[in-house]
């Protein structure tokens, strides 16, 4: 590399040819650089600091360089290149957005305040309207919805029978401890009962629950009965109870038998009970028709009986039967106290056909 006296001479290499350049300024002469005294600190000590740096740069400006650019071929080409803008995000919409356009527009953000307060006002009562519609079309829905019936298949039907039963009043008399509208008290005064050495039994009739200690067949052995009882400490009275008439459908013939043939055999066995309560006999006439009305009933073919108040009829009879020739037999006061029992039974199952 050349150093003239009038300027810089830079050689560029293009095609590895040298391709000299020469930089000239005639009219700019340089100014020769004159280094400054040297600068004086607070103890008057000469600093040779910036002396050094101007120095070394008035060494490196009078050096010159070479620039090497690469060999143009046929084949080389200048590619050209695009400054890729970036993809514009898709612009978001939905209330945020629209909240932020709004509040850029007003500067304050006291308009923003109210409308979005309004805004959620009118949507959250909008969606409470819509639950509350949704229930009452439910309700309503539930309430029209019709239950499934259920067919009575036909070994069903075969089996209720087609006959039908008219029953006639049924009256009797009682010693009775009471009637009671709470269930609970009944069964109190029962309990108590039961301590002194009574038994008694309960029937519901019309809502209200009655507390019978016995039946008889007249006004006059239900009396004495209720005077023994008395001296037990129980406090009772006798009367007539009658049950009202019935008509029984859906049974079958042995079915219908049976009710013919129990309103009979109950006042039967009912005087039977009386007498061996009272009088602790039974007179021998009544003990025949007990005998003979009690094979009517025991010819009857239990498993022909479905309905379930039938069947508990014809046991309560039927024990009280068997209990009656215990007491023809001993003469023993638990077996009079037994029949009853049994006949009280029938007459709740009765009252509940």
């Amino acid at each position: 590399m050349d150093k003239p006296n009038n300027g810089k001479t830079i050689t560029i290499k293009i095609n590895g040819k040298d391709r000299p350049f020469q930089e000239k300024n005639e009219d700019k002469k340089k100014e020769a650089w004159k280094p400054k005294d040297f600068e004086r600190n607070e103890n008057n000590e000469e600093t040779e600091f910036f002396a050094s740096i101007q120095t070394a740069a008035g060494k490196e400006a009078d050096d010159s360089f070479d620039w090497i650019l690469p060999e143009e071929t046929e084949d080389s080409e200048i590619k050209e290149f695009k400054v890729a803008t970036p993809p514009k995000s898709p612009a978001k919409k939905g209330f945020s957005t629209l909240a932020q356009n709004f509040k850029r527009k007003n500067n304050q953000g006291f308009l923003t305040s109210i409308f979005l307060a309004v805004f959620f006002a009118v949507l959250l009562g909008t969606s409470f309207g819509f639950i509350m519609l949704k229930l009452v079309f439910t309700d309503q829905a539930a309430e029209t919805v019709t239950p499934a019936v259920t067919e009575t298949p036909a070994a069903s039907r075969e089996q209720a029978g087609t006959e039908t039963a008219a029953l006639d009043p049924l009256a009797t008399f009682v010693v009775q401890g009471g009637v009671f509208s709470n269930n609970d008290a009944a069964k109190q005064i029962q309990e108590a009962n039961a301590q002194k050495g009574a038994d008694s039994h309960l029937i519901e009739i019309g809502g209200q629950t009655f507390l019978y200690l016995g039946v008889s067949d007249s006004i006059e052995h239900a009396k004495e009965m209720g005077a023994d009882l008395k001296s037990k400490g129980i406090d009772v009275f006798a009367k007539e109870i009658t049950f009202d008439a019935k008509s029984i459908e859906g049974l079958n013939a042995v079915e219908k038998k049976l009710l013919e043939i129990t309103p009979s055999l109950y006042h039967t066995l009912s005087a039977g009970a009386a007498n061996a309560a009272v009088e602790k006999s039974i007179p021998e006439g009544l003990v025949e028709d007990i005998k003979k009305q009690s094979a009517n009933l025991n010819e009857l073919q239990a498993d022909q009986i479905k309905n379930q108040t039938l069947i508990s009829i014809k046991e309560e009879l039927e024990n009280a039967s068997k209990q009656m020739d215990a007491f023809q037999q001993s003469g023993d006061a638990a077996s009079a106290s037994k029949v009853q029992q049994h006949l009280l039974a029938f007459l709740a199952a009765y009252q509940s056909l």
